[in-house]
């Protein structure tokens, strides 16, 4: 992005629902941009560094224990503009500690949000720094490219490398998906890096919200003419989001 480019950041966030299935995710509401990615690739933590609460998302320290699509309604702020959307939290995909049969059912469920989720904009793809892009994350890219929807590639835990290291890693990825070195996000949780400012997360899913709203056929508040009012569904509670850290590894500290 560019040097004036706004300085996006989050100034609000809330919980939505915590939904089982598809259909039980509300009806309507702003755009919606996926979380995708290894059980213990650390979604959640990132969610919270995002929204500048440690609690929004839950983490825990079993990797596998997000089963369901967890709802969050994000309101970003930059250059005086205002943008809102919906982050949803897939369950996370590659760890066994549950089962092969349990970890065979996540993906049923993903592969129809993708492809059947209307209000689905993006879809970040989160890989762990010490990891790399696994099979079932370039499986998940093809997906995302058959259905038509744009994926963001995001490297989680950068903490844990050296400056040279995240330069080639980064190299590496991009030249994996076929993208430019720019387009792959490093971010750290536990050290704020890649979220806010004008080249951060923040500003990516704003500009993916701005592409919404100048789309033919929306009314400028991110809703297609068409979609239902927007409808926060029943209350329930989160899941309990991917733990970013090896099991055998101390967890990330919370964000202050």
């Amino acid at each position: 992005m560019a040097g004036s480019s706004p300085h996006w950041r989050v100034v609000d966030a809330t919980f939505v629902k915590s939904a089982p299935s598809v259909e039980a995710c509300p009806d309507g509401g702003p755009p919606e941009v996926a979380f995708a990615g290894r059980s213990n690739v650390g979604k959640s933590w990132l969610l919270n560094a995002l929204a500048g609460k440690t609690g929004l998302a839950r983490t825990s320290r079993t990797p596998g224990r997000t089963q369901l699509l967890n709802l969050f309604d994000l309101t970003l702020r930059g250059g005086g503009q205002t943008r809102t959307l919906r982050c949803v939290d897939l369950p996370g995909y590659g760890f066994v500690a549950h089962g092969k049969k349990l970890r065979g059912e996540f993906a049923p469920m993903i592969e129809q949000y993708i492809a059947q989720r209307q209000q689905l904009r993006a879809v970040a793809l989160l890989v762990d720094a010490r990891r790399g892009l696994g099979d079932m994350d370039a499986e998940l890219l093809q997906y995302c490219t058959e259905h038509g929807k744009p994926a963001l590639l995001i490297v989680t835990k950068v903490d844990k490398l050296g400056a040279s290291e995240r330069g080639l890693l980064r190299r590496r990825l991009a030249e994996e998906v076929g993208a430019s070195p720019r387009d792959v996000l490093l971010t750290s949780a536990s050290k704020g890096t890649g979220i806010d400012g004008a080249d951060g997360l923040a500003a990516d899913l704003a500009g993916l919200v701005e592409a919404v709203e100048l789309a033919p056929g929306n009314d400028g508040d991110g809703e297609s003419d068409d979609d239902d009012p927007d409808d926060p569904g029943t209350p329930g509670e989160p899941g309990e989001p991917d733990e970013p850290g090896e099991p055998d590894e101390p967890r990330e500290p919370d964000e202050p």
